[in-house]
């Protein structure tokens, strides 16, 4: 359905998910693909055992399921080993989005039941310690671990799942419902769960902050027929920051308290440097220096502040070149932010957390991204500390739900770009395509999403700025 296709981020994760297996078939030198679909896959997967041979896409078909396994590989005594290659860093056990074991189990499950006689069942995932210099070194960059005793702890809830998942998909009549995502915060819930729980409205107690961490108060609430914040009851169990967006939510009245609005934006130092990262984070690393998943600071916009009724001065850098930008930022982030000063983002761990990357493989630059990481100021943490709660808002503290609320002149809704996991999808594009006009497209379109990242915090701040003011005690 058009309704539930994959955004550019989700594309770009199944194409790093691409990568990652295709660099772990070189650890089995002698592996052939079975290309094939449906039954000729499944045929061909037996004449290649009959052969002997080491099997990647191997296909099992037993009843009414059927695996593609990433590799099978000959063992002794006329057995076979069995490894699922995993885009990650660690393994990945029960967890509600990334359960490796079931994923392995199942697989398990369909090829025994299929007659194929298993001695190990294997994960192969990304060595989270491994730091590319030269060519990739493939063996170190994989780890696999051995995995059959957990998928035996497995195998009983897997076959349940199996015979349950068969009953419903049985169904004349299209079933409602059918997994437990009701019972899981918004952030945590499939991607379809509009269409498959439509009477679930829009805006509901799901999106309660953290009520995803409080599983035992958002069953209460579902299993009681309380979707709307609004049917919450007055006593029910909740923390202050949840219970604060309830009654807003009740009452249509925000909660602004300038007291303490006043001595957050009371602490920053002058001048105001507005600052965000665009980083692109690929599985493989690309250059000298990186591990998996280790960020590229490809863009950054600064809108600097020198006094309270200033107009903002805009600096930008956008790299358009697949190589490292690392001494590039540092260098341009040592001209434009001095060491007065207080550095404002939006979400800190961030922008520290790419600086911390860049000092640990660069440590001649670190004493300019110390002193930066120093300066970093959270604007986000006066919506955290819930000193600014509005309905508006939906208890969400990013800056897309802030903004609307305190600057609605601004909006992302007519940018070509609007989220950061587009900019980085784009930004690869841009850097691998030889299209001269997709690529001044790409970088036009990223410098207008990073430039409105940091002109949307200064609004937002002179907001905030403004109801400090006025609300100052006489």
């Amino acid at each position: 359905m058009d309704a539930f296709a994959l955004s550019e981020l989700e594309l770009q994760l199944v194409e790093q998910g691409n990568e990652v297996e295709s660099a772990a078939r070189t650890l089995f030198p002698a592996g052939i693909l079975v290309a094939t679909s449906g039954e000729d896959a499944v045929c061909q997967t037996q004449e290649l055992m009959a052969n002997g041979a080491t099997i990647f896409q191997a296909a099992f078909a037993s009843g009414d399921f059927f695996v593609r396994c990433d590799v099978i590989s000959p063992a002794p005594g006329g057995a076979w080993d069995l490894f699922e290659i995993k885009g990650n860093n660690a393994l990945k056990e029960g967890s509600e989005d990334r359960d490796h074991i079931t994923d392995l189990t199942f697989q398990a499950i369909v090829a025994e039941r299929a007659g194929v006689t298993l001695r190990n069942r294997s994960i192969v995932l990304l060595n989270k310690t491994y730091v590319r210099f030269g060519a990739l070194a493939v063996d170190r960059l994989f780890e696999q671990t051995e995995c059959s005793p957990l998928v035996a702890t497995k195998q009983a809830d897997t076959v349940r799942a199996m015979d349950e998942a068969l009953v419903y998909l049985e169904q004349t009549d299209e079933p409602q419902g059918g997994c437990d995502c009701h019972y899981k915060g918004r952030s945590r819930q499939c991607s379809t769960f509009p269409y498959s729980h439509a009477d679930v409205p829009a805006y509901s107690v799901h999106d309660i902050v953290r009520i995803g961490a409080s599983k035992k108060k958002l069953a209460d609430l579902v299993d009681r027929g309380i979707f709307t914040l609004a049917e919450v009851p007055e006593d029910f169990a909740l923390s202050d920051a949840q219970k604060n967006q309830v009654n807003v939510a009740k009452t249509g009245q925000p909660i602004i308290s300038g007291a303490p609005i006043r001595e957050a934006l009371h602490s920053y130092q002058w001048p105001l440097y507005f600052f965000d990262y665009e980083t692109f984070a690929p599985a493989i690393p690309m250059f000298d220096g990186y591990g998996p998943y280790r960020r590229i600071p490809f863009q950054f916009s600064l809108h600097v502040l020198t006094a309270p009724e200033a107009e903002p001065a805009h600096f930008e850098f956008l790299h358009e070149e697949l190589s490292d930008p690392t001494a590039d930022v540092v260098r341009l982030l040592d001209e434009r932010i001095g060491p007065d000063g207080s550095v404002i983002v939006w979400y800190a761990p961030f922008e520290r957390g790419v600086n911390a990357e860049m000092m640990a493989r660069r440590p001649d630059l670190a004493p300019v991204l110390a002193r930066i990481n120093g300066q970093i100021r959270d604007l986000r943490d006066i919506f955290v500390d819930q000193h600014y709660v509005h309905q508006g808002f939906k208890g969400s503290t990013s800056i897309k739900a802030v903004l609307p609320v305190l600057a609605p002149d601004l909006s992302y809704e007519h940018l070509d770009i609007q989220n950061g996991g587009t900019a980085s999808a784009r930004w690869i594009e841009m850097v691998t395509t030889t299209d001269g006009d997709r690529r001044r497209a790409i970088s036009d379109a990223l410098r207008a999403y990073c430039r409105l990242d940091t002109f949307a915090m200064y609004a937002i701040w002179k907001e905030l700025n403004a109801i400090a003011l006025t609300q100052q005690p006489s």
